[in-house]
């Protein structure tokens, strides 16, 4: 007698959601903000559109998870790397270094999609305010360690993390128009004015 074909189990709905959050955030980084849609991300999982809409039924939703968990991924991704025992000019060095890297293209213009998007979708909007005041807290442990060590000539380090965001931000801007510009040249600049706004002498943070 053959064995009777056991029916599919049903994932739980927290994987599930999971799963559909995750596959929404590579198409979001592979193919941008504005093409990811409920049924574009059925077709990734191979599931039925139904499906997606049960979980999330506001599209707009969708969107602003898929970039949060792709932001949020490369944050952690860059922090699980750095050597908890390194000095801090050298986690500094590892930061930059990774956020001013050619491989951060992709996020660069996945930041840009969500900045240009938010004036109309208000889930988003939030979600970009959530992860940029997570990379600008992340960002701020580190200069406080380095100004408890001696190392970091400043004063604020809100204030020091505010700026270097924002000039990160902006390269990251013309990272997505590479073809316009000189890329090592623009990348040279932030260095070192990421250096100074540090109390660092010039060439301290290039790899």
């Amino acid at each position: 007698m053959k064995n009777a074909i056991e029916p599919k189990k049903r994932k739980p709905p927290a994987e599930r959601r999971e799963e559909i959050v995750a596959a929404a955030s590579r198409l979001a980084v592979a193919e941008g903000l504005e093409r990811l849609t409920l049924r574009r991300v059925a077709e990734e999982l191979g599931v039925v559109p139904g499906l997606v809409n049960h979980y999330f039924p506001v599209a707009d939703d969708l969107v602003a998870a898929a970039f949060g968990f792709a932001a949020a991924a490369e944050r952690e991704a860059i922090f699980r790397g750095i050597d908890p025992l390194a000095p801090p000019l050298a986690q500094m060095r590892y930061i930059m270094a990774h956020l001013l890297d050619d491989s951060a293209d992709a996020t660069s213009l996945l930041w840009l999609d969500a900045w240009q998007a938010t004036r109309n979708r208000p889930l988003l909007r939030a979600e970009v305010a959530a992860q940029m005041r997570g990379w600008q807290d992340a960002m701020i442990s580190v200069i406080r360690r380095g100004v408890a060590a001696g190392v970091f000539g400043v004063a604020d380090p809100r204030r020091a993390a505010m700026r270097i965001m924002a000039l990160i931000d902006g390269f990251s801007v013309q990272a997505a128009m590479r073809s316009q510009i000189v890329y090592d040249a623009v990348r040279d600049l932030v260095f070192e004015t990421v250096a100074r706004e540090l109390g660092l002498p010039p060439g301290a943070l290039r790899p």
